[in-house]
């Protein structure tokens, strides 16, 4: 199977855990749409607070990460009386000191309120049954115009991430939680460890210190287990805490338990190979709209869907383009949408040969006129984490190079370095191999040379 490519997006958590021996998964596969969650496939409420209900109108997805079906959970607007909704683990864990949990799922908020003052959590583990103590909390807070995550041990005051991150997109959100020594007094009822990410980058078990937020070994956070043994770690638990709690989505739930942080991250993804894209772009050429895009592995992977819609349709396929099965040779693949009329959205869908797909990111051309200037546009988003888009016009046909430099001037990322027709382009990049700070991204064309700053923030 083709595990991770788009976007140099390395990171994959299979689907069906029942295949690959999760501790535990759920992608809400058959789930009857408009209806409450609890009820349905062990779900179960506890409280008097809002249900959660069961949806497809706009299915989440998160390249390189598969989930099953078209189903997702839809947490409505959040009340003032609390409730959860919970499932049990086939197999809660009973021995989990000095063990390691991981846990992630796909989460897009629609809006979010500030979560400073009124502490709600909306996501965690817990123990199995109708149990009341949980731990590995997970909460929303608005943050200028979008918002951020924020986590901690059992408190119910958050440690926040400082990444603004965007209403009505879909993240890949992956929780670590560590047991250290069991005790009821410090240091042993403070010694856990617990780490969030946001879109993590890579195929091996992440970086701590690339972790969006952090609760702290020996802080006032107390451990899970820091109240009194717990019986087990069991269950999975959405949460209406209050009004702090975020509206939106959330699907593929995924749960890994090992006896080591790197057990955890096998169980959680079982030794996937990655697939990296290290680049994908379209581009406005004579009237034709150019794809390209590159790999560099592959897996069982049997081809690309190619998929375009306008500003009054939705996706609909325009052609496909073969893999190379499995490999871990740099390969290059392109399409051309021909005597194009309007602006259009693209993606591909890679397939693998076992029918499994999943998406890219979605990039856009324009069916204006060819370009009369030498341009070069302000990179989007920035700041940005850690893909970008950076757009150009070319009124000439030439050599052309972009390539990113740090403040240094030394050259830290090569994008383009070729020979290209009169027209507009647009390439997306991904800097998750850079550091934090400032760069300058420069255009060359015919002796001719451009230059922009860039905000890496992570």
């Amino acid at each position: 199977m083709m595990k991770r490519y788009f976007l140099s997006i390395l990171f994959l958590l299979l689907a069906n855990a029942s295949n690959f021996g999760q501790t535990f998964s759920d992608d809400f596969t058959g789930l009857t749409v408009a209806t409450n969650l609890a009820g349905q496939s062990n779900w179960t409420k506890g409280g008097t607070g809002p249900d959660v209900t069961v949806d497809n109108v706009t299915p989440l997805t998160y390249s390189g990460y598969t989930s099953l079906g078209g189903e997702y959970v839809a947490m409505g607007t959040p009340t003032g009386t609390s409730s959860r909704v919970y499932k049990t683990f086939t197999t809660p864990v009973t021995s989990y000191t000095n063990s390691t949990f991981y846990y992630s799922f796909l989460l897009n908020v629609s809006s979010a309120a500030d979560n400073i003052a009124t502490k709600n959590y909306f996501m965690s583990l817990g123990v199995s049954g109708a149990s009341t103590s949980y731990g590995a909390k997970l909460f929303t807070t608005a943050n200028g115009t979008g918002f951020s995550m924020g986590l901690s041990k059992t408190t119910n005051t958050a440690v926040y991430g400082t990444t603004v991150l965007e209403f009505n997109k879909t993240y890949l959100i992956v929780v670590r939680y560590t047991f250290h020594a069991s005790g009821t007094a410090a240091p042993e009822k403070l010694d856990d460890e617990a780490y969030l990410w946001v879109n993590p980058q890579g195929a091996a078990e992440p970086l701590t210190s690339t972790a969006e937020c952090t609760a702290v070994v020996a802080g006032t956070d107390t451990d899970f287990d820091g109240y009194g043994a717990l019986a087990d770690v069991g269950n999975f638990v959405w949460h209406n805490r209050g009004l702090g709690n975020p509206v939106g989505a959330f699907d593929a739930i995924r749960v890994g338990h090992g006896a080591t942080s790197a057990d955890a991250w096998t169980d959680l993804n079982p030794g996937a190979l990655p697939v990296e894209m290290t680049s994908f772009s379209a581009n406005s050429v004579n009237g034709n709209v150019e794809l390209l895009w590159k790999t560099a592995t592959e897996k069982n992977n049997n081809g690309f869907d190619v998929e375009r819609k306008s500003a009054t349709s939705e996706f609909v396929k325009i052609g496909f383009v073969k893999g190379n099965g499995t490999t871990t040779n740099l390969s290059t693949y392109a399409f051309t949408d021909k005597n194009v009329k309007e602006d259009f959205s693209y993606r591909l869908k890679q397939i693998d040969f076992d029918g499994t797909f999943a998406y890219s990111n979605i990039v856009n051309a324009s069916a204006s006129t060819l370009p009369t200037t030498f341009t070069l546009a302000q990179n989007f988003p920035n700041p940005f984490n850690p893909s970008t888009s950076i757009s150009y016009s070319l009124p000439k046909a030439g050599v052309v190079t972009l390539a990113i430099f740090n403040t240094l001037g030394q050259k830290v990322k090569e994008v383009v370095n070729g020979f290209q027709e009169v027209g507009n382009y647009t390439v997306s990049i991904n800097a998750s191999d850079l550091s934090s700070g400032n760069y300058i991204y420069n255009i060359s064309l015919n002796g001719q040379s451009i230059n922009k700053k860039m905000l890496l923030l992570k």
